[in-house]
């Protein structure tokens, strides 16, 4: 998502748990929203159960959370405005939040409902792509 040059929004609808939670931080500033009932959900990655998986195998997965756990912290802390050590010792346990605690968390800047202004600025994909000149051929 940071690495076009589009506005990104983001919309929380429902319940955003964990990477999705994270997307929904990372949109742009601004433009990341929660509907009145949605609730964010912050955790820290699970390790899947390991069976009769050898201790290797073992070792090579919990190397692998470890470090997806390392880059979930550093995302949301850079779009949060959190600290790293703030939010690691937040995901050691889910936490639920409504869409005003999220607000207060950083990871949305607004609640919007449906006939909200912000959701009719949002461009249908023909128009985006008439204001980045794209040409669309008809079939003839």
């Amino acid at each position: 998502m940071k690495y076009i040059g589009n506005e990104i929004y983001t919309v929380g609808t429902g319940v955003a748990i964990g990477q999705a939670c994270m997307l929904l931080s990372a949109g742009q500033k601004g433009k990341r929203f929660m509907t009145p009932h949605a609730t964010a959900m912050l955790h820290q990655p699970k390790v899947p159960s390991t069976g009769e998986r050898q201790a290797t195998e073992v070792q090579i997965k919990w190397k692998e959370v470890k470090a997806q756990k390392e880059v979930l912290v550093k995302i949301l802390s850079e779009t949060t405005g959190r600290s790293a050590s703030k939010v690691e010792q937040d995901i050691q346990r889910p936490l639920y939040m409504t869409a005003r605690d999220a607000i207060a968390y950083g990871i949305a800047d607004k609640i919007i409902d449906k006939p909200s202004e912000t959701i009719d600025k949002v461009l249908s994909t023909g128009d985006w792509d008439t204001a980045a000149g794209l040409v669309q051929k008809s079939i003839a």
